[in-house]
């Protein structure tokens, strides 16, 4: 079977690294901001919270004729009442979670095209369905990644690239890590299952989603909260 060839954004966060670990034997791209990847790949750093250009990414991708899969997965969260963001915080979410989302997009679907089956996949989050109080910016560039999956997807559909997002819950890694362990209790009181989902769970979702098995998913929303409809 052929080689594949990903391009990774958000490589070094709990979730990147693990879907990073689902595609070890393929030719993987990775980009991060500032830290190293824990598996092997060509990788490139890039600070996705300030505006990038399409250059940037070409200059990424230029090596690599044809792409098999775009999978994002950066995303930082952002706690507050509304009305004390910052504007500098709302550029920051706008432009890891949108603005470069589609620069992204828009460099290397050409790339996507050539595959027998080019996949977009993004990681959004339940906030981006649901929303959530004190996370009322962060949650709407969620939502804003969930309808450009959605429009994409029909856009795209004739040419056999795929669009699909996966909304995790609450995640088990550096988020949860920084929480006390009377913030995790109620945490977890509020979950159906009474517990974190595993960045493998998603990783292994995306995986899927990668397969040829998969063509007939298009313009999803994947949710991964174990039952957590809030």
């Amino acid at each position: 079977m052929a080689e594949k060839h990903y391009l990774l954004v958000g490589a070094s966060g709990d979730i990147g690294r693990a879907v990073h670990s689902e595609l070890e034997g393929e030719k993987v791209i990775t980009v991060s901001k500032t830290r190293m990847p824990h598996h092997k790949s060509e990788h490139h750093f890039l600070d996705l919270s300030r505006p990038i250009t399409e250059e940037d990414v070409k200059q990424i991708t230029d090596g690599t004729e044809v792409l098999d899969g775009l999978i994002w997965t950066p995303g930082v969260e952002l706690f507050g009442l509304f009305q004390d963001t910052s504007l500098e915080a709302l550029d920051e979410q706008y432009n890891i979670s949108v603005r470069s989302l589609i620069i992204f997009i828009k460099v290397v679907l050409p790339k996507l095209k050539l595959s027998k089956s080019g996949r977009i996949i993004v990681i959004t989050s339940v906030w981006g369905g649901a929303g959530a109080s004190f996370e009322s910016i962060y949650s709407a560039m969620k939502g804003a990644q969930n309808t450009l999956v959605k429009s994409l997807a029909k856009e795209l559909a004739a040419t056999g690239v795929t669009v699909n997002a996966i909304a995790p819950g609450v995640v088990e890694g550096s988020m949860t890590d920084a929480l006390s362990d009377e913030d995790l209790a109620a945490v977890l009181g509020e979950l159906p299952q009474q517990r974190l989902i595993q960045p493998a769970e998603v990783a292994s979702l995306a995986a899927y989603l990668l397969k040829g098995d998969s063509r007939s998913i298009n313009g999803e929303i994947l949710n991964i909260n174990g039952g957590w409809y809030t």
